[in-house]
């Protein structure tokens, strides 16, 4: 759950950035098609980039490494009674339950007018890929490789009106949008999502409506068209509709504005820094220093020599397990930990409570080393929780690329009288 919590801010960070770049640099120009390409890669490198995982052997680091991807153990909760877990008493788990939850949600939407959609193809679908709906407003939308058209638009506005479909449809503009349907179900919470899909469905109606002026369209007369049929339509998440209210503007001044230039998609090199900076930010998990080998320090001695500080993964591709299974790992250490853990007495006379988050280092053999405390809640506490975690027994080594490699983990321990 962790893991996937850890993407999702990942991939949501990369994307809001991704669109703000198009929003700043990009948006404002005719370059219809080449806004498309770069909306749809945004969207594919956002769900890439989190998933990679590559080293990159250097002098010295060049970014921090720490980032959205630092692991945090579900927190133990510690009363007076003893420790405990569960889903409510991790916040982390908590997260996932609501993602989970919102989820569902933006999902059961999305289906709901998909299923729609096909039933009308399924039970009324014909070789024009035309569907007359019954509709008393004046609606024209396209979806699936179909045209949906209120039976109530007059014969000559309604060729008008299919023509442009058709050019979405040439275009599988439809294919687009299915897409971000499915980015907006995964990152429901997360703005640039939705700012994505409503800026590729912008770029669609250009390129649809610079076509059919193209074609021979008479530009006074298509935008008195389109402006008759706004005020009645609705908009969907998984159609090109002839007429959207929030469009309208910016299609009238995108079809009298003058063309931009060749040179103006040099702009996209722009991008190039920001996807390196992605890349090396959720990409890059080892940075490390050339080194000569050197000996494995004991890890029972109470000091630890800096090379420790290098080769230190955050996430890896198996991350450590405690005990023996790993679907497991949660249950047994908090387990453990029920079992190993008191509140300490003096902390609990004097009504002493708060939370420690430690830190602390699996290395190849599944010894816990170099643990630290990185929030202190009191000097009690503090003890009482480094002294549990020098006393966990192996762990299963953490696997990148299948080999045995350091892992820098984080532990929350929250201390409760009630």
């Amino acid at each position: 759950m962790k893991e996937l919590l850890t993407y999702a801010l990942e991939s949501s960070f990369c994307l809001l950035l991704f669109w703000l770049f198009y929003a700043a640099f990009l948006s404002g120009d005719t370059q219809h098609a080449r806004n498309r390409t770069y909306l749809l890669f945004s969207v594919i490198l956002a769900a890439l980039i989190p998933l990679l995982n590559f080293s990159l052997r250097t002098g010295s680091p060049i970014i921090p490494m720490e980032g959205l991807a630092r692991l945090l153990l579900p927190e133990v909760r510690v009363t007076g009674a003893g420790a405990g877990a569960g889903l409510f008493a991790d916040p982390v788990a908590m997260i996932v339950f609501v993602y989970i939850t919102g989820a569902a949600v933006s999902a059961t939407l999305f289906l709901s007018t998909g299923f729609r959609l096909l039933w009308l193809i399924i039970t009324r679908g014909n070789p024009d890929k035309i569907i007359t709906c019954v509709d008393d407003r004046p609606v024209c939308y396209s979806a699936f490789g179909y045209v949906f058209i209120s039976g109530s638009i007059p014969k000559q506005d309604a060729e008008r009106m299919i023509a442009h479909e058709r050019n979405h449809l040439s275009r599988l503009h439809h294919i687009d949008l299915c897409i971000t349907a499915i980015v907006t179900v995964l990152q429901w919470f997360n703005p640039a999502a939705y700012l994505i899909r409503r800026s590729l469905m912008a770029v669609h109606e250009y390129e649809a409506d610079s076509e059919c002026i193209n074609l021979g369209e008479e530009v006074t007369s298509y935008q008195q068209l389109l402006v008759s049929a706004v005020l009645n339509t609705r908009l969907s998440l998984i159609s090109n509709t002839f007429s959207k209210k929030s469009l309208l503007k910016n299609r009238i001044i995108m079809m009298t504005k003058k063309k931009s230039g060749s040179f103006s998609s040099l702009k996209l090199l722009l991008a190039v820094p920001l996807a390196a900076f992605l890349f090396f930010t959720f990409s890059c998990n080892d940075m490390r220093k050339e080194t000569a080998p050197v000996e494995p320090i004991d890890p029972t001695l109470g000091f630890y020599d800096s090379i420790l500080l290098d080769n230190v993964y955050n996430v890896v591709t198996e991350m450590p397990v405690f005990g023996t299974d790993a679907a497991k790992s949660d249950e047994n250490l908090f387990k453990w930990i029920l079992e190993n853990l008191k509140y300490p007495s003096a902390a609990k006379e004097k009504g002493i409570t708060g939370k420690v988050i430690l830190t602390f280092i699996v290395d190849e053999n599944g010894n816990t080393i170099r643990p630290e405390v990185v929030k202190s809640a009191d000097p009690l506490l503090d003890k009482a929780a480094l002294d549990m975690i020098w006393k966990f027994p192996k762990w299963q080594p953490g696997l990148n690329n299948g080999k045995p490699v350091k892992v820098k983990m984080a532990l929350p321990v929250s201390f409760a009288l009630n």
